[in-house]
């Protein structure tokens, strides 16, 4: 028995979820209003003891076990929430494998520096004569003391050597400052100086709350770069990280959505004004991690960033003939296509908030708050913002300019995995071009231009498609268990193969794999952990992804590679196997999803609660088109997997 299994044994999901929801007795199982989102008609929420797992059949269509709920309830990641279940079930967990202690030394020595760092600009900021530029800037922002102290606002001298100086002084060497991102290092000249020079200075953390890194606005009227960053370092990241969530945690939990803009300023004015839901990007262009980040606490994104809408329409005009160097050349600030390829892959709800021209949030929030609030609830979707942008000054008599809109938009619509909303666009941009639904569905795009195509602006939202149900224990759970061990077995030897799997799915009109696919909490985190470490063409060894998890998910991964992997000569095939294996397992979670539903709707007829048998219909509905969907994918895998292995059975 693992420690999720002991933990499991010993708490009942009712006891633990009671605590957050008040549930009452609804045939076998419980039903209450759900946390994780807004309704107080209709009792969506279901606890189910027999399976102790929960599921909401509302907005959310979210489910798992306890540890889920935990995890969600309480913005935990699972190393956390199996902490705080196993002092609850009264199991103790393995100590931590030792580490290097020399490795750890260095990590906290550093770690201690930029402490030390973010006092040291802190203090100067505060006191130093030479701040007062600095000072009068942020009072010139309106920013308060207590916002200052908050964020730990600094300065640093305009100096070369002010910064290396004071810590050389307190025992911390060139070697350390480089690597902490202090210290900048001319290789021709061979000399060292301070990387930050004459800049109002935001301390970066992470999730806990340690610095980790600098971001440094210029004070000079034409100092060049405006904002400078700390370089990457063993602790600074910056695609995975996002500046204020630490502050903004709890705010994000209980908003039920994150907001997140482009600058520091934006998120210390947010907070000033009790607005505790905002956070920064770092860099230019919005990371998935980053979004995986943000999702420990919310799965709804707006996103408010610095609006031009000048350069925004020029982008729309320019896509037809710029696409395929904006795919290779060109770092894209709003990306489209891959905004819709992240709902799809983290089961996520992104929105684009449409700033005012020439203002941005920092702007907006200190004059008129209400106008914020007001703002962000009225965020749009990405697919309908690509099409209200695009439409700005069309000419609709040039039935020209009306086709090269619909070729923007048409592979946005391809690239969303949800048949409504895919259905819901179609006519939405039939509308907004005022032709026929028939005419635009004609059209067909170079696959290269589907897949290239990439849209610079403000992203939005696309409603989420529902998540793969949780299962009682009374259905059997071998097949499709065995068929989730034997994909991540797999992978884990072969990692190229979670690409080509998703390559193979795409092509059907399926999703990509993800958590959500997989029944055990364990191989849910293995999983995230295996998308962390790929991608750009680089794949993690299995001990590499081993060292990176506890010891519970540790000896998960030792159960998974002990399994037979797949023999090198049968490879070209396994892509093909792995891809079938999913949609079969899909198709079983969803009958048994399909069976619970029919249970829960006969039992609110007998009840004549026709607010819930109503919902409940819809549900059935909803899983009779997956089930649908599924099947026809499953069909037209089989049929190229059939010919694939004809022709290489020819070709021998």
């Amino acid at each position: 028995m693992t420690v999720t299994q002991e933990i499991k044994s010993r708490l009942d999901i009712v006891d633990i979820v009671s605590d957050h929801v008040q549930l009452r007795k609804s045939g076998r199982s419980y039903a209450g209003f759900c946390p994780f989102h807004s309704n107080t008609r209709t009792p969506a929420f279901y606890v189910f003891p027999e399976s102790q797992t929960w599921r909401c059949f509302g907005a959310c269509a979210e489910g798992g076990d306890i540890f889920s709920f935990v995890m969600k309830q309480e913005g935990l990641d699972f190393k956390e929430a199996l902490k705080v279940l196993a002092t609850k079930a009264g199991v103790e967990l393995e100590p931590p494998k030792p580490v290097d202690p020399k490795k750890k030394a260095a990590e906290s020595k550093l770690s201690s520096l930029l402490t030390a760092a973010a006092d040291y600009f802190h203090q100067l900021f505060l006191h130093a004569p030479q701040a007062e530029l600095a000072r009068n800037y942020v009072n010139g922002r309106s920013l308060n003391e207590q916002s200052i102290s908050q964020f730990q606002l600094g300065f640093a001298l305009d100096s070369w050597d002010a910064c290396r100086s004071h810590f050389n002084s307190q025992g911390y060497d060139d070697q350390i400052l480089l690597a902490a991102g202090l210290l900048t290092e001319n290789e021709e000249k061979k000399s060292k100086y301070d990387r930050f020079r004459n800049r109002l200075m935001f301390p970066i953390r992470n999730t806990e709350g340690n610095v980790v890194g600098f971001g440094a606005r210029t004070l000079e009227k034409d100092g060049i770069p405006k904002y400078l960053n700390s370089p990457q370092t063993k602790l600074f990241d910056k695609s995975n990280l996002l500046f204020g969530l630490d502050h903004a945690k709890r705010g994000i939990r209980e908003a039920r959505q994150a907001v997140i803009v482009e600058g520091y300023m934006d998120v210390i004015q947010a907070w000033q004004a009790g607005f505790n839901n905002v956070v920064a990007q770092m860099g230019t262009a919005l990371t998935e991690t980053q979004l995986n980040l943000l999702k420990r606490y919310t799965k709804r994104f707006v996103l408010a960033l610095d609006a031009d809408a000048a350069g925004i329409k020029a982008t729309m005009r320019s896509l037809q003939v710029a696409r395929e160097t904006l795919d290779r050349d060109i770092e894209v600030k709003f990306d489209a296509h891959g905004l819709v390829k992240h709902e799809g892959r983290l089961q996520a709800d992104i929105r684009i908030m449409s700033m005012p021209e020439g203002q941005d949030p920092d702007d907006i929030i200190r004059n008129d708050p209400v106008l914020w609030t007001k703002l962000v609830s009225q965020a749009k979707p990405v697919v309908s913002y690509v099409i209200d942008v695009a439409i700005q000054d069309l000419d609709f008599d040039d039935p020209k300019a009306k086709t090269a809109v619909a070729e923007q938009v048409i592979p946005l619509i391809h690239d969303n995995q949800n048949p409504v909303e895919r259905d819901h666009y179609w006519q939405y941009l039939a509308r907004a071009l005022k032709t026929d639904e028939r005419a635009l569905r004609q059209i067909r795009l170079p696959q290269q231009r589907q897949q290239n195509f990439r849209v610079t602006q403000q992203s939005n939202q696309s409603n989420v498609p529902a998540q793969a149900p949780s299962l009682p224990k009374r259905v059997n759970r071998t097949a499709f268990g065995h068929r989730e061990s034997n994909y991540l077995c797999q992978c884990l030897h072969y990692p190229a193969q979670i690409s080509e799997v998703n390559s193979k799915l795409a092509a059907i009109d399926q999703p990509p794999v993800s958590e959500n696919d997989f029944e055990s909490v364990e191989d849910k985190a293995i999983l995230r952990q295996m998308y962390h470490f790929n991608g750009g063409g680089r794949f993690a060894t299995p001990e590499e992804v081993c060292d990176s998890l506890d010891s519970a998910l540790q000896d998960r991964v030792h159960q998974l590679l002990a399994l037979k992997p797949t023999p090198e000569s049968e490879l070209d095939r396994l892509a093909d196997k792995l891809s079938l294996s999913v949609l079969e397992w899909r198709l079983q979670k969803n009958k048994a999803f399909n069976q619970k539903i029919k249970v829960l709707f006969d039992e609110a007829k007998r009840q004549n609660d026709l607010e819930s048998a109503k919902l409940y219909e819809q549900q059935i509905m909803k899983s009779h088109l997956e089930n649908l969907s599924l099947n026809k994918a499953k069909g037209a895998m089989s049929a190229t997997s059939r010919r694939r292995a004809e022709e290489a059975a020819n070709g021998r």
